[in-house]
């Protein structure tokens, strides 16, 4: 186990490392306020200095274009070929103008035949390899318009693709966690049908796919490009939609409706306009691209608020499950609320930030799946709990008499027991006991004639109380012999017992008769009326002895009755 998680950090740290290997050159930079002449095969250089940058970040208004003007800062002498990425939150056409000739290129993550060389983290133009810092490239964004900023930088193709194997050798583990946490999720199901798996199934689902969807990883499946025709429409959805199941699975996996349920009522209300901004997405006379990602990013603050205030107050009233959604979700929360705020401010995505969240998502669906391990232990522990209670009885702790028939039925079923035998035990002068000393003396007596009985029997054997003073044991593989050493020795310890009530010792003996399944014999009902029988018999001839079942007194003992 310590190896596996070394193993992991190593990964992890390899592809930070090598994220870091790559320095993209330095760039200026001008975002223009005309378009500017592309008909010359060399545009004039911009008559601004432009700002130092290593990665441009920029965004286009809602009502026009947004032209961004890149130059390098000096003349490309790298080894290998200079390429353009520009990556980002994408919503609108981003369209380049490089050299030589400044033809119009437009590319997006959600097209099917990228360049398989590289992950969609970016779109990739090849750049001449004699770039000179006189040659600008243009970048003409919008239409719509461009909410979140995107990000352009220059970088030689060795170092890009450094980063770029960091980036998928990262995506891939954290999505690859999620997914298996998913696949195993759907076994629970499977053998549980217990609905808050379909809850987390459907949560996780939507997440995973909202992942490969951003990332763009998802349009290079195979048949998966044909989706690419719906460009961010796919991914805008899938994240409203996951975030109305992540609400679904809130409310049912921390129980919030019986330990919160004012906030579950809100928080179960946050669901509606979720789904309603899943269905606006695919609206394309509402313009949702210049709205929906504002609008889904505030609805997320506001139910990420309420769903950690909810299951904090859940938490505190002591819901288990609550507990683990606050271990797994305060991390992925917090981080997302980071998200979103960078958003909506429109700041610059940090790489931590870029790795940190589908790291935080993977982390807190482990998490979540050992909570709905544990959700299903302590169903299991509560029905061990239940069924013992209904098995027991709750004075002494032994078998109740439905529990001990039950044993009893089950061995003379059993083709493996050889021998089966009964004894029906009776507290002598019992009443006596409760008239002269009260029922809490009875009480105690019954409880140390129990510990007496379970002391002198085997672990295969059974025990149980079948009425007021009458106890019933269930012997395996003992024969007659064996079966009356047993009684015998059980008379004696009862008979030696002393139960004190406050100052005075209460002393009583039993009655025991025994009866060994035979020919005869044709039902375990049958095996203890028979022991019965013997019991009173043994009431009959003086009390405190254990008296064997002979068929022969069977109608006689029957017709007689023993005053208690």
């Amino acid at each position: 186990m310590r190896d596996w998680g070394l193993r992991c950090c190593m990964l992890l740290l390899g592809c930070w490392s090598l994220a870091a290997l790559a320095e993209p050159a330095l760039l200026l930079v001008n975002d223009l306020t005309q378009a500017p002449d592309l008909s010359s095969a060399a545009p004039a250089l911009a008559t601004g200095p432009g700002r130092e940058t290593v990665k441009a970040w920029t965004r286009a208004p809602h009502d026009h274009l947004q032209w961004v003007e890149l130059r390098l800062a000096q003349d490309w002498h790298r080894a290998s070929p200079p390429l353009l990425a520009v990556g980002g939150a994408l919503a609108a056409r981003v369209v380049v103008h490089a050299p030589p000739d400044y033809r119009a290129i437009l590319k997006t993550r959600y097209e099917n035949d990228l360049d398989p060389g590289f992950s969609r983290r970016a779109t990739i133009y090849r750049l001449p390899s004699e770039l000179r810092s006189d040659q600008p490239i243009y970048l003409a964004i919008g239409q719509p318009g461009q909410v979140a900023k995107v990000w352009a930088s220059i970088d030689d193709i060795d170092s890009y693709r450094a980063t770029d194997l960091g980036f998928v050798r990262a995506n891939t583990f954290f999505i690859s966690v999620q997914f298996s946490m998913l696949l195993v999720i759907l076994c629970f199901w499977l053998i549980l049908r217990d609905r808050v798996f379909l809850h987390f199934i459907a949560y996780d689902l939507f997440v995973v796919l909202y992942a490969m969807t951003d990332s763009g990883e998802f349009y290079s499946l195979p048949g998966a490009g044909w989706f690419g025709q719906f460009g961010f429409h796919l991914p805008q959805s899938v994240s409203a939609l996951g975030a109305a199941f992540s609400i679904w699975f809130i409310i049912e996996f921390a129980e919030l409706r019986s330990n919160a349920p004012r906030m579950a009522r809100w928080l179960g209300f946050m669901r509606w306009p979720f789904f309603a901004l899943a269905l606006a997405t695919w609206m394309s006379f509402l313009r949702p691209a210049l709205w929906h990602s504002h609008v889904l990013n505030h609805l997320v603050v506001v139910a990420t608020g309420l769903a950690l205030a909810s299951t904090w107050v859940a938490w505190r009233r002591g819901n288990r499950q609550a507990g683990f959604f606050l271990l797994a979700w305060v991390p992925l929360l917090s981080l997302l609320m980071l998200r979103v705020v960078q958003l909506i401010a429109a700041l610059p995505q940090p790489a931590w930030l870029e790795y940190g969240f589908p790291a935080s998502m993977a982390y807190a669906a482990i998490v979540i799946a050992v909570g709905l391990a544990d959700r299903t232990l302590q169903a299991r522990i509560e029905r061990d709990r239940a069924a013992h209670m209904a098995q027991t009885d709750p004075l002494s702790g032994i078998l109740n008499r439905r529990a001990i028939t039950q044993r009893l039925e089950e061995a003379w079923d059993d083709a493996s027991v050889k021998a089966l035998s009964v004894l029906f035990l009776d507290l002598d002068h019992f009443k006596r006991i409760n008239d002269n000393f009260g029922h809490g003396a009875g009480d105690a007596c019954i409880v140390a004639v129990a510990d007496a009985i379970r002391a002198e029997i085997g672990a295969d054997d059974s025990l149980g109380r079948y009425g007021g003073e009458e106890f019933v044991i269930v012997l395996r593989d003992q024969d007659a012999a064996a079966t009356a050493r047993v009684a015998e020795r059980i008379v004696e310890r009862v008979a030696s017992l002393a139960v004190h009530v406050g100052k005075r010792a209460i002393t009583f003996t039993v009655s025991i008769g025994h009866a060994l399944r035979d020919a005869s014999v044709g039902s375990a009902r049958e095996l203890v009326e028979n022991a019965d029988r013997a019991q009173y018999q043994a009431k009959r001839n003086g009390r405190n002895r254990a008296v064997a079942f002979r068929t022969l007194q069977a109608r006689q003992i029957e017709s007689e009755h023993v005053n208690e």
